[in-house]
């Protein structure tokens, strides 16, 4: 009888061999090693463990996530144009958040809100000057407005200030003036030096012409800016002795200031219904008329409609007479929603429609808009939609200060807050060392940064492969650049650990390569900003590892998830291939039976 080969096979999970054969590998040892069945609990702890923590873990990680967020979205390098050394920075309380927008002026745009003082009058006393008609030029940059005093006789000093405070305040520039009454030098103002009743002359920083809003102005940004004044019949500003401040020397002063914003103002406005832009109008044809007011300007809007008119041709005219009756109002076509005729059963549908927007230009303080429309066009619905305006109020350091619009400039200047909501509470603010404040940010970032790491690493097999690399590839990718200015990785957990002196010493010598390596396009703080953006918009939950790789322990195995497993897959096939060579359909002995050595 032929010699048969049988095939010995042991199968209990631990060794394959076939009986008169060599092994020709460990590769099944590799496949089916001694841990196996501590692979198969530990896959159902993790089942069980991504089951009952693996939504958490991720709310977790997105908590971690947006706290890295929100630190980065705090770091600012300085801006204004002094050096590092000389550098500030404004720190707003947490609570100021969406509150007020606080910002260094750049030096070169810097200038003060009070522009001229007069000299100091006793205000009850009578004026020495002659009654009459007085007349003074007021320029400011390329602008020029001509006003005019009337003096009568027995007026007092103050009244004389009142008289020249108030044509200027009716002046189509964006020019106040104020009467200001101390007995001390410096009681009210830290330099005015008057004492008695003196006037003092503003420009408000929101209308300060700069690099950033001057357009297609080859005007020196000096002479832009400039207010003069001038006598042109009589000798009143003569008379006032007008003395013009100056502008502060060197960066922002490192201070706190104690805020409350008890007005958020607004310029007037008034916004009409929405009309179906096709629609034909419902207005008579002819010439029709609105009245405004704004200060102690007062005119007429009026527009022509014709029949067949839609009310798109209809706003439009409102909109070019408006912008052709004053240079303190303006008028805008906007789009709008109105209800349609099309009823659903449950509510009426909205469809595009059009309105006409008339607002305030620039309003000085206490001037309002107001329109009175000619009878006939109360269809347009503009009062019924009236927003009357309001100066900003806010509370500065104790003291009370005016603004229209919105726009505090704090030390000579060199701080700009804009009110942009009301809030209560007395809340800080700071201006601070930029280097200071930015070494303090750096180090937050990376505690930040050091926060997640920890939160994802003891659960990192919750998540798909890679997932934690996606902070730390950029670290990686610059280590030496990074290390040259206080970054460096842990051996054992990759946490970074910052060195503030290295930071310090490396801004200092190299300014402009620390900048392109934290917030240039390619910089660190800029590719965590990337991949939190993109993370928190797909959510951490989207990067857990998929419910069904983690079958339980004793149904198949998963599709493989990794590059591991499909490697380890195919190396279970080629092991099979090259270790089981005989044939199957071949009977190996009388029964046509293989039988294993432990029986």
């Amino acid at each position: 009888m032929e010699n048969l080969t049988v095939a010995d096979l042991t199968l209990d999970g631990t060794n394959l061999t076939k009986a008169g054969a060599t092994e020709k590998s460990d590769s099944l040892k590799q496949v089916f090693p001694e841990s196996y069945w501590a692979d198969r609990f530990n896959r159902a702890g993790l089942k069980n463990r991504y089951e009952l923590t693996g939504p958490s873990e991720a709310m977790e990680v997105q908590s971690k996530v947006k706290t890295l967020q929100e630190t980065l979205s705090s770091f600012r390098w300085p801006a204004d144009g002094f050096g590092l050394r000389d550098a500030r920075l404004v720190v707003n309380d947490p609570a100021l958040d969406n509150k007020i927008s606080a910002s260094i002026t750049p030096k070169d745009d810097v200038q003060r809100y009070y522009r001229f003082y007069s000299r100091g009058f006793t205000g009850e006393s009578p004026t020495l000057l002659d009654s009459g008609i007085y007349k003074f030029d007021m320029m400011l940059g390329a602008d020029k407005s001509s006003l005019e005093v009337e003096l009568t006789k027995g007026m007092d000093n103050n009244a004389v200030l009142e008289a020249v405070r108030d044509a200027v305040n009716d002046s189509t520039l964006p020019v106040q003036a104020r009467i200001i009454k101390q007995n001390v030098p410096g009681a009210n103002l830290d330099d005015l030096l008057g004492t008695g009743s003196a006037l003092a002359f503003s420009v408000n920083t929101a209308y300060v012409a700069t690099e950033e809003n001057r357009g297609d102005s080859t005007q020196n940004l000096d002479a832009a800016n400039e207010l003069s004044f001038s006598d042109s019949s009589g000798h009143l500003i003569s008379h006032l002795k007008l003395d013009e401040t100056q502008k502060p020397i060197g960066p922002a002063i490192e201070a706190r200031y104690d805020l409350s914003g008890l007005v958020a103002g607004s310029s007037s406005n008034y916004l009409s219904k929405a009309f179906d832009a096709n629609g034909t109008t419902t207005l008579a044809s002819g010439e029709h008329s609105i009245g405004y007011t704004i200060g102690a300007e007062t005119g007429t809007i009026t527009f022509r409609v014709a029949d067949g008119d839609s009310w798109e041709t209809v706003l439009g005219r409102i909109e070019d007479s408006a912008a052709g009756a004053s240079s303190k109002i303006t008028a805008e076509v906007v789009d709008a929603k109105l209800v349609s005729p099309v009823y659903t059963g449950d509510d009426y549908y909205l469809i595009d429609g059009k309105s006409v927007s008339i607002s305030a230009v620039s309003p000085k303080m206490g001037e309002r808009l107001t329109l009175e429309l000619a009878s006939g066009l109360e269809v347009l619905g503009l009062n019924a939609t009236a927003h009357p305006g309001a100066d900003s109020v806010m509370v500065i350091n104790g003291t009370t200060e005016v603004r229209a619009p919105s726009e505090f400039a704090l030390d000579n200047g060199r701080v700009l807050v804009d009110l942009e909501q009301n809030f209560g509470d007395t809340l800080p603010l700071r201006v601070a060392s930029g280097v200071e404040e930015m070494k303090k940010n750096v180090g937050l970032v990376t505690d930040a940064y050091n926060d997640l790491r920890k939160t994802i690493l003891p659960s990192e097999e919750l998540f798909r492969e890679g997932f934690a690399d996606l902070w730390r590839d950029p670290v990686v990718e610059n280590r030496v650049d990074l290390s040259w200015m206080g970054f460096r990785e842990a051996e054992k957990d990759k946490e970074i650990w910052f060195d503030s002196d290295k930071f310090y010493a490396a801004l200092i010598a190299d300014p402009d390569k620390v900048q392109k390596l934290l917030d240039d396009e390619d910089g660190l703080f800029t590719k965590w900003q990337e991949v939190n953006d993109q993370v928190i918009e797909n959510k951490v939950s989207s990067y857990l590892i998929p419910e069904t790789s983690l079958p339980g322990p004793w149904l198949p195995e998963p599709s493989p998830r990794t590059e591991l497993e499909l490697e380890k897959k195919r190396e279970l096939v080629d092991t099979f291939d090259e270790t089981f060579n005989f044939d199957f359909d071949t009977v190996t002995d009388d029964t046509g039976r293989l039988f294993s050595k432990k029986g």
